[in-house]
């Protein structure tokens, strides 16, 4: 039996994928926020779901440089009533610190936005949502575990 998972943080990706998705008709959806979609659907209603301040960070520059501008700013905003943002507080720098340290070590570097949202994920205490193959470089910690779901692998139907 799986143990019960409280909430997972949505990494950027998975936050776009999602963000897609709900603005579309399902005819209209790609398989990968299909894919999302579902999983999010199925999750327990006491599930929760967040999102760094980081990725609300990474999803205003999408928007800043988007040909719908103000719209895509204004859904930004509805979003995250439904995915809040947490909080990069100093427990999450001194996170990111000691994880850029020993992946600088470890000659398995991960880009600081990825990492900061990492850092959030285990101040937190929650799952990373994410299908960003960079984080994959964190399964050489040896001091730190992340927990980490790709939702895209997990639910890829094999024709």
């Amino acid at each position: 039996m799986k143990p019960k998972i409280d909430g997972y943080l949505l990494d950027t990706n998975n936050c776009i994928y999602y963000f897609n998705a709900l603005k579309k008709a399902v005819e209209k959806q790609s398989a990968i926020e299909k894919q999302v979609l579902a999983k999010i659907n199925s999750l327990a209603d006491d599930t929760a779901l967040y999102m760094s301040e980081a990725t609300l960070g990474e999803l205003i520059f999408g928007a800043e440089k988007s040909l719908k501008r103000q719209y895509n700013l204004a859904q930004i905003d509805i979003f995250k009533e439904a995915i809040p943002p947490l909080r990069v507080d100093q427990e999450v720098w001194a996170i990111f610190g000691k994880l850029k340290a020993e992946l600088r070590t470890l000659g398995k570097p991960i880009a600081d936005m990825d990492l900061l949202i990492a850092a959030t994920a285990k101040r937190y205490a929650l799952v990373l949502a994410t299908n960003d193959s960079n984080l994959d470089n964190l399964d050489f910690l040896t001091k730190t575990t992340i927990v980490r779901e790709n939702w895209v692998v997990m639910y890829q139907v094999v024709v």
